[in-house]
Parts: structure tokens; sequence; C-alpha cells
């Protein structure tokens, strides 16, 4: 009897250490758990400035932005919410143009709306994909 109880104990404590051990040992991929592009076009000079796969766990891609210092962006609370003004070195000129503007063909707020609403309403989804564009016309 004794040796079963024995026997009963040390399973037990070997499934408590794994269980409680696998997250420590277990391979990270990668921190965030929403993986989203982002693609930034000068459209006035018909370039790509930046292509990129970043992960994360931000709400709105306002959020997002904010976070994420290799874009280098500015972004100002305006009356309507946050404008973004500049993204990896382009600038708008929001009396004369040129102007920044961002769409996605997956995110579903984006197809929902038909287009892409302000950054703070646009709430991110792991597989989303955007672009930001610096445009001289709306033609």
């Amino acid at each position: 009897m004794k040796k079963k109880l024995g026997w009963a104990l040390a399973a037990v404590i070997v499934i408590v250490c794994v269980v409680v051990g696998s997250p420590y040992f277990a391979p990270k991929a990668h921190e965030g758990e929403k993986e989203i592009e982002i693609q930034v076009v000068d459209a006035t000079k018909d370039k790509e400035v930046f292509k990129k796969t970043f992960y994360t766990d931000a709400k709105t891609l306002t959020e997002f932005l904010e976070e994420t210092e290799e874009l280098d962006v500015n972004i100002e609370q305006g009356e309507y919410g946050s404008l973004l003004n500049e993204i990896c070195g382009l600038k708008q000129d929001m009396e004369k143009g040129p102007w920044l503007v961002f769409e996605s063909e997956n995110n579903t707020v984006c197809k929902e709306a038909s287009m892409c609403p302000a950054m703070d309403k646009v709430v991110i989804e792991d597989g989303d994909a955007f672009t930001f564009e610096l445009i001289s016309s709306f033609e």
C-alpha cells in the first residue's frame, strides 16, 4: 500500500512540474498576438518606402502606430480624432497637399464601411494589411 501511495505521489509531482514548467520552456515565436503587414508608398514618386510584417497586441490602428517607433510617425489629436501627419519620413500638408491616406482590403472595419474610417475606429485583427500612401490629388 505504501509503495502504491509513493508512486502515485511521485506521478502527481511529475505532472505538476510538467504543467507548471512547460510555459517557461515552450518556444516563443514572437511578441504580440496579431500579425499585421504595413506598407508605406510615396505615390507622388511612385515608390515603395517601407514594407514589413509586425506582431502586436494593440487594439486600434492608432495605438499600433503610436507604439511602433520604427514607423517614425507624427500623430496629433484633432477635432475628429487622431490625425497622421507623418510616417516613415513622408509628411503631409493638410492645406495644399500632398496628403497621407491609408487603406486596407482585408480589415473588417474598413470592409464593412467600404473605406477605412478614422484610425481611432480601426480595430486591428490578426492578418490585417494596411497601406499608407502619400498622394498629390484625390482623383
